[in-house]
């Protein structure tokens, strides 16, 4: 396995543990909004996977490209288009946006926790 299969398997399982334990600790406090909450926060975090993912996968590929930069720009566009498409229908169905917006920000400090983890001591 690469190292890129590596990073991306270890910062998905960061991800998600972080906001499996938001959503736990939600449910505890907000009971009665668990599944406004508890599934924004989990969903946020899928958003951001996927978005990363997309990242990755065009970083991986962008010396392919003639103009880089146009495939660069097109590669924000289509992550935008998803995220807006993700909050527009989550918030649609009920979820609550900051939820949303917290779900996100576990896969942020996932990618943070994971260079923490990762860093190299200078001697």
């Amino acid at each position: 396995m690469n190292e890129t299969a590596n990073l991306k398997k270890e910062i998905r399982r960061i991800s998600l543990s972080l906001s499996v334990a938001a959503a736990l600790v939600s449910s505890v406090i907000f009971k009665d909004s668990f599944s406004s909450i508890g599934v924004g926060i989990l969903i946020g975090t899928l958003g951001g996977l996927i978005g990363f993912n997309m990242i990755v996968r065009m970083s991986e590929s962008i010396e392919l490209y003639e103009d880089a930069s146009k495939a660069g720009y097109a590669g924000y566009l289509r992550r935008y288009v998803i995220y807006a498409l993700i909050f527009g229908l989550s918030a649609w169905r009920g979820v609550n946006v900051i939820a949303l917006l917290a779900g996100m920000l576990c896969h942020k400090a996932s990618i943070l926790l994971y260079v923490f983890l990762h860093r190299k001591e200078d001697d």
